[in-house]
């Protein structure tokens, strides 16, 4: 590059020299870029590249993909790209051979450029502006036989432009299927609009269910502010202290519904049985975690207003000579001597209710913190351990509200039901984690994953998506974690795919040393709770399913591919059509062992029903001229050899981050049909951030609704 800019060859160069090259990478035409990429590869200068030196460059590109192949294959591979490209009767390339080259990656070639601060948005704009159509017919052999099945695939991003494995020169790809919905220029209320009404249709079930719980909620809230605030006369409540006692009972009342009710959010055994039934269609059993939060959170809000009310309460009491109180708390002034007014601290930390008041603020404390994402991240034990708490909790809410001071104990009334359902699950839990289970088979894999696969207990029925928690008595503790499972229901085994990420996957991954893994008979056994469901089961529903998996949230996609061709191949009766499964990776071997599952399901899946496409991010999201060359190479490896260069797969490898807002509106072209599209992500947040965001993008149109259904870690 040095030489390249240095037109005078003195060693230096100068600022022209430097701006003209800088030039080229930001503004220069595909002309001008693919001249320079040859320019860098023309070591001798002479304006051609001998064959020997365009086989070094497609070697090197070889080398920065991480390539599968070994050097034998490699060299078959260069030997055939150079055939197709036309290069193998020529001993010398010139510039225009070169050229002709990339005349099906114009576009790329055109937003290569440097990646510059303040030139990202830009050419974001403009990649948006330029990039609509994206799903293209493809036939895999078009050049051999035209009458085979095609199958579509997505140009997901600019690199999928104009994409086709076996395309001629000068054939014009044709869109798979025209849209049969009347497209609509909406104004951007009338998209508000739409998008509010495919809201309300994708969350009914939360919305009412929502609905419901805080209504009930504000219902006994207002009931005993009402009854305390036009009531307090006949009580004997004196006016003092009235606002605080209207605030302390009704806070009350909303606590003790919504504690107790928690319970249910919480009970896997009954939501898992609960998803098969009709009860599905009414109660949003996926939100059953997010509901969780809301109504701890609101809890612990009212159990500070709940409080705050106490501290007005006492205040009034500690600072007036009220004897009336010996007649409205005979329980707790039965013994005194009558020693009025009482002091602050002696309301809080002498009496009962006060003591077990102080008590539960620190025990909600506890457990609010550990639960935060990042406590858990950091120690998970320490959630683990806090959350016990939560039976110390209901003791002390009994006691607290057992003595009556201002109304009889109503805590019980809510309690008893969710209790004796959550017991039940509870029971249902503790039958299974009796039983140890030997591993049978452990492997180690790249990026601290580890892959254990054991018997199948006995009576055990799960599907694909379903995911279970895991013990392990042999570190030391009896903590349960939760992992999905990665085998398909009809397989005989079990198995997962657990990743290294905290303290105590990083001790499971130790316990299994090189040595003991050559000694399947001392491999440390497991303790199962499961199955329990979770919204990826529910790809059936759709005719068209969408699975989006990044890093290790790709295992509930693992059992679900491994089911889906499993089940077309013995023509089990489903409702899904197609699913289009989207990996995104920061290296192909990161997560090796999922393209070994790929592998196994592109070799089993003769009715093309599912279309893989594979995203590694490790390159720039831009295209510079390395990319542009890596995606060159890429593309003619699988016109040659129908596989990506990268996986060795026949599924579609692209690099940078997929654009699911492209992605979606192409799956309109291609499905106009499909009323509903099922979209189902599985990793970090930030990745089912975006995937919503898309969903709520393309719900604002008039045409296929995009359910979501997503899983954090």
């Amino acid at each position: 590059m040095f030489a390249l800019a240095d037109k005078d060859c003195n060693g230096y160069l100068s600022f022209r020299e430097f701006l003209d090259v800088i030039v080229i990478f930001m503004k220069g035409s595909p002309e001008e870029k693919s001249r320079l990429m040859f320019n860098m590869h023309d070591i001798s200068g002479d304006g051609f590249l001998s064959k020997e030196e365009f086989s070094r460059l497609l070697r090197s590109f070889i080398e920065i993909s991480s390539s599968c192949l070994d050097k034998s294959q490699a060299e078959q591979a260069i030997q055939a790209m150079l055939g197709a490209a036309g290069f193998d009767n020529k001993d010398r390339i010139t510039w225009e051979d070169f050229h002709f080259l990339l005349r099906d990656h114009e576009k790329e070639l055109q937003f290569a450029q440097l990646n510059v601060k303040g030139m990202e948005m830009q050419s974001k704009k403009k990649l948006s502006r330029n990039n609509r159509v994206s799903f293209i017919t493809t036939d895999k052999n078009i050049s051999q036989t035209k009458g085979e099945d095609q199958s579509a695939y997505s140009a997901l991003g600019p690199e999928g432009l104009r994409k086709r494995m076996g395309r001629k020169a000068g054939f014009s790809p044709a869109v798979y299927v025209k849209p049969k919905r009347e497209r609509y220029n909406r104004s951007r209320v009338q998209q508000r609009v739409q998008q509010f009404k495919r809201f309300v249709e994708n969350y009914r079930r939360h919305i009412v269910c929502f609905s419901i719980l805080y209504g009930i909620t504000a219902g006994v809230t207002l009931e005993r502010c009402y009854h305390y605030g036009l009531q307090a006369a006949s009580t004997g409540i004196p006016e003092t202290t009235a606002v605080g006692i209207i605030v302390s009972r009704g806070s009350a009342a909303a606590v003790s519904f919504l504690f107790p009710y928690m319970l249910l959010t919480v009970c896997r055994n009954l939501i898992t049985l609960g998803r098969e039934t009709i009860l599905n269609h009414y109660i949003p059993f996926d939100a059953a975690i997010d509901l969780h939060r809301w109504m701890a959170m609101a809890a612990i809000i009212l159990t500070v207003i709940h409080s705050l009310g106490h501290v007005v309460n006492v205040y009034i009491l500690s600072v007036s000579n009220l004897s009336i109180l010996a007649c409205l708390f005979p329980k707790v002034f039965a013994n005194d001597g009558f020693e009025l007014p009482k002091k602050w601290s002696w309301w809080f930390f002498e009496t009962v209710p006060g003591l077990t008041g102080v008590l539960l603020l620190l025990i909600l404390a506890l457990m609010y913190v550990f639960a935060s994402q990042y406590f858990r991240h950091i120690s998970f034990r320490g959630f683990w351990v806090t959350h016990y708490l939560y039976v110390l909790l209901y003791v002390l809410t009994v006691i607290h509200g057992s003595y009556g001071l201002i109304q009889e104990p109503r805590f019980y009334i809510y309690l008893i039901p969710p209790a004796l359902l959550f017991l039940l699950d509870k029971l249902i839990s503790l039958n299974r984690k009796k039983v140890e289970i030997p591993v049978v088979k452990a492997e180690i894999l790249p990026s601290d994953v580890i892959s254990l696969e054991f018997k199948r207990p006995q009576g055990f029925v799960y599907r694909s998506g379903q995911w279970v928690r895991v013990a392990c008595l042999a570190l030391g503790t009896d903590e349960y974690h939760p992992f999905t499972l990665t085998s398909a229901p009809h397989e005989e085994t079990l198995s997962l795919h657990i990743r290294a990420v905290g303290p105590w996957t990083n001790k499971l991954r130790e316990s299994y040393t090189p040595e003991s893994l050559e000694q399947p008979e001392v491999y440390p056994k497991l303790y199962l709770d499961g199955p329990f469901g979770e919204g990826h089961q529910e790809w059936t529903n759709f005719e068209v399913s969408v699975l989006v998996g990044a890093g290790i949230g790709v295992t509930p996609f693992a059992s679900i591919l491994k089911d889906l061709v499993f089940k077309s191949s013995v023509k089990f009766k489903i409702q899904c059509k197609k699913v289009y499964f989207i990996w995104v990776t920061r290296t192909q071997k990161q997560f090796e062992w999922v393209s070994d599952i790929i592998r196994e399901v592109e070799e089993m899946d003769a009715q093309e029903l599912v279309s893989v496409h594979i995203y590694i991010t490790q390159l720039a999201e831009k295209f510079d001229l390395r990319t542009t060359m890596l995606y060159v190479c890429e593309r003619h490896f699988q016109k040659v050899c129908n596989r990506s260069l990268f996986t060795g797969l026949r599924s579609i490898t692209h690099f940078g981050r997929p654009p699911f807002l492209s992605f979606f509106s192409s799956l309109q072209e291609v499905h106009p049909e499909v009323g509903k599209i099922g979209v189902f992500s599985c990793g970090p947040p930030s990745l089912s951030k975006n995937v919503d965001k898309a969903c709520q993008q393309m719900n604002k149109r008039d045409q296929a609704r995009f359910i979501h259904h997503y899983e954090n870690f």
